[in-house]
């Protein structure tokens, strides 16, 4: 993934529109994977840190965060919602934010927000950029527009939401009292081979984007593994092919740990990275070189590879709520040209068979 030139963005209208929206003002953009999201909110941070310094760009998920925090050299502040809130809590009270006490990130907004209010708490920071603002909570928008900053831009897109409760559209200007959200409707990374594929599993409200890529002629494809070292094989054949990146997404981190040892093991020279939550290592790992990433499918998100294998498939299908749908529709949707399903070593059950699209749509064994 590479940040596009100012003149590749304007080139496409919904896209200038974002990029021509005056600085001072909050802006609202909702679109679907490939629409460059991610690559606006960059780029509108960086617009207005040329004017107003102290901007900040704030994410769900750590990866997501160091992919940002890639793509703008430094230039610009780029945390996790939980890190940022907590330490600016923290600064402007003088103690640390109240939370559930099963769960240290569970924050207690009302309490924060009673308090900060006591305080007379007022904004500090002249703009901040949210970046797949579906996974952060509602209150996390209060809490940034009456506290934290004077303008905001949130870009958003619910149907990539993994959580159940997801925050919605209407959630977020509730809170935030942003105008209705510009619309993106362009799908600009993936083939139209992958898309159809995603689309397959697309249950949100957002229509199905526009893809803008030639066809490419090569179908996703379905693939049966004996074992790990067969899958090991697979992916190394591949990379050793095709090189560029490649990303692997697992339900378990022993299995992506088992596959980094030995693809490590198979491929010396290659970057092998594997993001784990509990390792917190994603500051060692540059997704932007020529490599293999191993991450879960809650880290993959706002992620992008030339080619994407889902391992241990038959963890997420059949897809039995919208909630396991958009997640399979936002894995899909990471590969730019190429995309594999691998189960095994057991057979996919009759139910995940038929949660799969045809052979006009996924290449079969």
């Amino acid at each position: 993934m590479r940040l596009p030139t100012w003149e590749e963005l304007a080139s496409v209208e919904e896209q200038l529109n974002v990029l021509e929206c005056p600085l001072d003002q909050s802006l609202f953009v909702v679109g679907p994977p490939g629409s460059g999201k991610t690559v606006l909110a960059v780029r509108r941070a960086q617009m207005v840190a040329e004017a107003q310094p102290d901007v900040l760009v704030v994410t769900y998920n750590r990866m997501l965060r160091r992919l940002v925090a890639l793509m703008i050299d430094g230039s610009i502040e780029a945390q996790t919602m939980q890190r940022f809130v907590w330490y600016d809590y923290y600064d402007r009270i003088g103690e640390w934010p109240p939370c559930d006490t099963r769960d240290s990130f569970a924050y207690i907004w009302p309490t924060m927000m009673a308090r900060m209010k006591r305080g007379q708490i007022r904004p500090n920071r002249p703009h901040l950029v949210v970046d797949e603002g579906q996974d952060l909570p509602p209150e996390f928008f209060e809490y940034a527009s009456r506290y934290v900053a004077r303008t905001m831009t949130v870009f958003a897109d619910e149907d990539q939401a993994l959580k159940r409760e997801c925050t919605t559209l209407e959630q977020i200007k509730q809170a935030t009292g942003l105008d209705d959200p510009a619309m993106l409707s362009q799908n600009h990374r993936n083939t139209p081979e992958v898309s159809r594929l995603a689309e397959h599993f697309h249950s949100g409200r957002l229509p199905a984007a526009a893809v803008h890529r030639p066809t490419s002629g090569e179908l996703p494809r379905l693939i049966w593994s004996e074992n790990i070292k067969s899958t090991m094989t697979t992916i190394s054949n591949w990379y050793q092919n095709t090189g560029g990146s490649i990303g692997i997404i697992i339900d378990r981190n022993n299995m992506g740990q088992a596959l980094r040892d030995g693809l490590t093991h198979r491929l010396p020279g290659v970057r092998v990275d594997i993001y784990t939550h509990n390792q917190q290592n994603e500051d060692t790992i540059n997704v932007l070189k020529d490599g293999i990433t191993v991450v879960n499918k809650g880290s993959a998100k706002g992620l992008e590879f030339a080619t994407v294998f889902i391992v241990e498939l038959d963890q997420f299908v059949p897809c039995t709520n919208d909630m396991e749908r958009r997640a399979m529709y936002m894995m899909c949707t990471r590969a730019r040209d190429n995309l594999f399903l691998v189960y095994g070593p057991g057979d996919l059950t009759t139910m995940a068979v038929a949660a799969l699209p045809g052979t006009d749509v996924l290449e079969r064994p």
